[in-house]
């Protein structure tokens, strides 16, 4: 079978539990149809050595902010499939952010979280605001 897209050696992170693996990843109308070793051809070939490849989903709105501590594998959404997290309270953060829109996204958990503008406001060493380059 040819494929129109063949994923070629990468590390393969599935969010099965199972343990990250080399392998191509044959793509056919938009699906992944198979995985392994892969000789058939394919109208575009990607080449991923020495890179993740995680087939799956991807949740953008999490509450791991805190429960990663005791629960490195975020057991619930693994659980469900979901092979890549966006971390932080909802999936928001205001780090990092650019200047312009840090003030929207601090007073957007103010008023969501009910957290302090002013703690939200200052980084760690007091010295103001966490520039989006350090």
């Amino acid at each position: 079978m040819a494929y129109d897209l063949v994923i070629q050696n990468g590390t393969v992170v599935d969010g099965s539990g199972r343990a990250r693996y080399q392998a191509d990843i044959g793509v056919a109308d938009g699906r992944i149809a198979e995985v392994g070793k892969i000789k058939n051809g394919a109208k575009k070939v990607i080449d991923a050595s020495d890179l993740i490849v995680a087939p799956g989903f991807i949740d953008p709105h999490t509450h791991y902010d805190a429960q990663i501590c005791w629960d490195p594998l975020v057991s619930c959404s693994s659980w469900h499939g979901i092979t890549t997290v966006v971390m932080g309270n909802c999936g928001v953060g205001i780090a990092p952010c650019r200047p312009d829109v840090h003030d929207i996204v601090t007073w957007d958990l103010v008023n969501v979280e009910g957290i302090s503008f002013d703690v939200l406001s200052k980084e760690s060493s007091g010295t103001g605001r966490v520039s989006p380059t350090s």
